[in-house]
């Protein structure tokens, strides 16, 4: 699994590391990392009862009257018009 550090805090340590002349990577292994997830891509797509699905689960978006549905509220995926493989 990846592992992601905020860019702030690397430049941070190599920053002390040149200062101190020490070498840098061994500062940036002692950044904890950031608890993020991938983000998935899908679009808003009509179903088979003519209602709105998510492209990634195929779930029904129940709210028919708000179409300002940034995020799929069953799986999360990023309604931006995008595809994620896998998704």
């Amino acid at each position: 699994m990846d592992e992601y550090i905020k860019r702030e805090a690397a430049i941070e340590a190599v920053k002390h590391a040149w200062a101190k002349g020490l070498e840098p990577s061994q500062y940036i292994e002692n950044i904890p990392a950031a608890n993020v997830a991938p983000v998935q891509h899908g679009r808003w797509e009509v179903g088979y009862f003519h209602d709105r699905v998510c492209s990634c689960c195929l779930h029904p978006d129940n709210d028919f009257d708000d179409y300002a549905h940034k995020f799929c509220p069953h799986c999360g995926a990023k309604m931006d018009g995008g595809l994620t493989d896998g998704c």
